[in-house]
C-alpha cells in the first residue's frame, strides 16, 4: 500500500475556531481550500482567499471557482465573496445578486495613481495611463550671438575740510533769598463743670399671697338586702346497709354592700411676689480746661544758584576723498543648443488567451 498524507479536515466553522500548532495545514470540506495555521490566531488563513483572481488554462472552470465573465450571481450563495468584493464589479439586481469582474479581452491593470477606482472596467485603456509612449521628435538647436559690453570708468572726488570756531559761554550765579520766621500766641479755653444730674430711686413692689379653699367630697355607702342560702344533698353512707346521711352541697350569697369614700381637695396657697426699687446715680461732667501757648514759623533760606560758563571745543572735519570706480567690459558668449532627439516607443504586447477565475 503506497504511503499518503493526511491533514485535519473539517468545515468552515470547525476551521474558523482551530488554532493549531505553527505550520500546521488543514482541509476546509466546504470550501475545498487549504489553511495555514501559525498557533496564535483561529482559523489561520487561507493559501487561495476568496476572491483571488487566477489564469486558468482550462476550459471548465474547476468547483468553488467562478469564471470572470461580468455575470450576475447570488449574493446568499456566494456570500464569502460578496463580502470580499461587494457591488465594486456591478450591483446586480440591486438587492438579490452582484457582479462578478469581466476580465473577458482584458488585460489586469493594477489600482494606482492613473487607475484609483477598484473595478473600473473599460473597452480600452490610453498607453499614457499605464507607460509614457511618444513618437521620434528632433528639435532644433539654437546658438546665441557674442555680446561684448563697453567699461566705464568714475572721475575721483575729493572734498575740503571744515574746521568750526571755539565757542566759549559766561557762567551766571543767582543771589540767595531768605524768608522771616514768624510766631504766633494763641489764648487758652476753660469750660466749667456745672452739669451734674439727680440720681432716681424707684420703690418695690409686693404682691399680696392668695391661699384656696379645700374641697372634701362626702362619702356614699349603697345598700341591700343580705340573703345567703345553702343547699343539701343526700348520700349513702355506708355500703354494707342502706344508711344515709345529708350535707351542703351549694352556698349562695345573693346581695352585698359598697362603700364610697368622700374625696378631699387641699385649697391652694400662691405667695406673694416683691420687686425691689431701681436707684439710678447722678451722673457728673467734669471741667475741661485748655492753657495758652504758642507756634513757631522758622524763615525759609534759598541759597543762590550758580550755573558755570560751558566751554564747546572747535569742531574738524577732514576732507572726504572718493576714488573714481572703474567697470570693464562684460562678454558674454555665444550659447548653443544641440538639437534633442526622443525615439519613439512602440507598446505592442505579445498575448496569449487564458480564462480568468475567481475564488468563491
Amino acid at each position: 500500500m503506497p504511503t499518503q498524507l493526511q491533514f485535519r479536515r473539517g468545515t468552515t466553522a470547525q476551521n474558523n475556531s482551530f488554532t493549531g500548532v505553527v505550520g500546521e495545514l488543514s482541509i476546509d470540506t466546504d470550501t475545498e481550500n487549504i489553511r495555514v495555521h501559525d498557533g496564535s490566531q483561529a482559523g489561520g488563513f487561507e493559501i487561495v482567499p476568496s476572491g483571488g483572481i487566477l489564469a486558468f488554462a482550462g476550459a471548465t472552470v474547476p468547483a468553488h471557482f467562478l469564471l470572470c465573465d461580468g455575470s450576475n450571481v447570488s449574493r446568499t450563495t456566494y456570500a464569502r465573496l460578496f463580502a470580499v468584493i461587494g457591488t465594486a464589479y456591478g450591483v446586480g439586481d440591486g438587492s438579490n445578486t452582484f457582479g462578478l469582474p469581466d476580465m473577458r479581452d482584458r488585460v489586469i491593470i493594477g489600482k494606482g495613481t492613473n487607475n484609483s477606482t477598484l473595478g473600473t472596467e473599460t473597452g480600452s485603456i490610453a498607453a499614457s495611463s499605464v507607460i509614457a509612449t511618444g513618437a521620434s521628435n528632433t528639435g532644433t538647436g539654437t546658438t546665441g550671438s557674442s555680446n561684448t559690453g563697453t567699461g566705464t570708468t568714475g572721475t575721483a572726488n575729493t572734498g575740503t575740510g571744515t574746521i568750526s570756531s571755539v565757542n566759549t559761554g559766561t557762567g551766571t550765579t543767582g543771589t540767595g533769598t531768605s524768608g522771616t520766621g514768624t510766631s504766633g500766641n494763641s489764648s487758652g479755653v476753660t469750660t466749667t463743670a456745672t452739669n451734674t444730674g439727680t440720681g432716681t430711686t424707684g420703690t418695690g413692689t409686693t404682691g399680696t399671697a392668695t391661699t384656696g379653699t379645700g374641697t372634701t367630697g362626702t362619702g356614699t355607702t349603697g345598700s341591700t338586702t343580705n340573703s345567703l342560702s345553702v343547699g343539701t344533698a343526700t348520700f349513702a353512707t355506708s355500703a354494707k346497709d342502706s344508711s344515709q346521711a345529708s350535707a351542703v352541697n351549694s352556698v349562695n350569697n345573693s346581695a352585698h354592700t359598697h362603700s364610697i369614700p368622700g374625696l378631699s381637695v387641699p385649697g391652694l396657697s400662691v405667695p406673694g411676689l416683691s420687686i425691689p426699687g431701681l436707684s439710678i446715680p447722678a451722673l457728673t461732667i467734669p471741667a475741661l480746661s485748655v492753657g495758652n501757648h504758642s507756634h513757631s514759623i522758622p524763615g525759609l533760606s534759598i541759597p543762590g544758584l550758580s550755573i558755570p560758563a560751558l566751554s564747546v571745543p572747535a569742531l574738524t572735519v577732514p576732507a572726504l576723498s572718493v576714488p573714481g570706480l572703474s567697470i570693464p567690459a562684460l562678454t558674454v558668449p555665444g550659447l548653443s543648443i544641440p538639437a534633442l532627439t526622443v525615439p519613439a516607443l512602440s507598446a505592442t504586447l505579445p498575448s496569449s488567451v487564458v480564462n480568468f477565475i475567481i475564488k468563491i
